[in-house]
């Protein structure tokens, strides 16, 4: 009798794989031989689950926001308004192992979407995402009295969001300057400013 294969574990596999490939040895690097290499796996095997390498780069890339989505979720707790949308930015920074190695796939996938319109709507999805949950944080904040700016909640959520997006890259290139502390504080820094 054949051998039963869950193919959601797989790819969810293959997308690890990917994952820790372009995290650990840049996109370039991210062939479809090396991800089979990476999981032992036939190079051939690879197209059952994904036809190229855009769509295994798309995958790692949902992978990283699907990640921190859950890990947001996992440490809200209770916490609503200004409180929740700390706990937001902290899991986007690059600040602990995990965050800097997500950091490391988003970067090089930004290049890629820069020219193909399929994984810029990837992209842009989920920073549409990310924009109503941090619009969310923000009504509840300035319901509760926390957020007091005079500054339309729009202007903030693309300010986090452009300050979220330029640490990741300040902190893999400028890691002796853009340190973990110094990212907290810009963030906290930021987050203060709005009462």
């Amino acid at each position: 009798m054949p051998k039963q294969v869950d193919h959601a574990q797989r790819r969810a596999e293959i997308a690890n794989a990917a994952w820790r490939v372009i995290a650990e040895r840049g996109i370039d690097a991210a062939t479809m031989r090396a991800i089979a290499d990476e999981m032992g796996m036939a190079n051939g095997a690879l197209k059952h689950y994904f036809p190229g390498k855009n769509a295994v780069i798309r995958t790692a890339f949902t992978r990283v926001v699907d990640n921190t989505d859950a890990r947001v979720r996992d440490r809200l707790g209770d916490a609503t308004g200004l409180a929740a949308l700390r706990v937001f930015c902290h899991e986007v920074m690059p600040v602990e192992d995990v965050t800097r190695q997500e950091a490391r796939v988003v970067l090089p996938f930004w290049q890629r979407a820069l020219a193909d319109a399929e994984l810029e709507s990837v992209y842009d999805a989920a920073m549409a995402a990310w924009r109503e949950r941090i619009g969310g944080f923000l009504r509840d904040a300035r319901a509760a009295g926390e957020v007091r700016t005079p500054v339309p909640d729009e202007v903030v959520v693309e300010q986090l969001l452009a300050m979220l997006n330029g640490v990741q890259a300040l902190a893999l290139l400028t890691p002796g300057t853009t340190t973990p502390d110094l990212q907290r504080r810009m963030i906290d820094a930021f987050l203060d400013g709005l009462a």
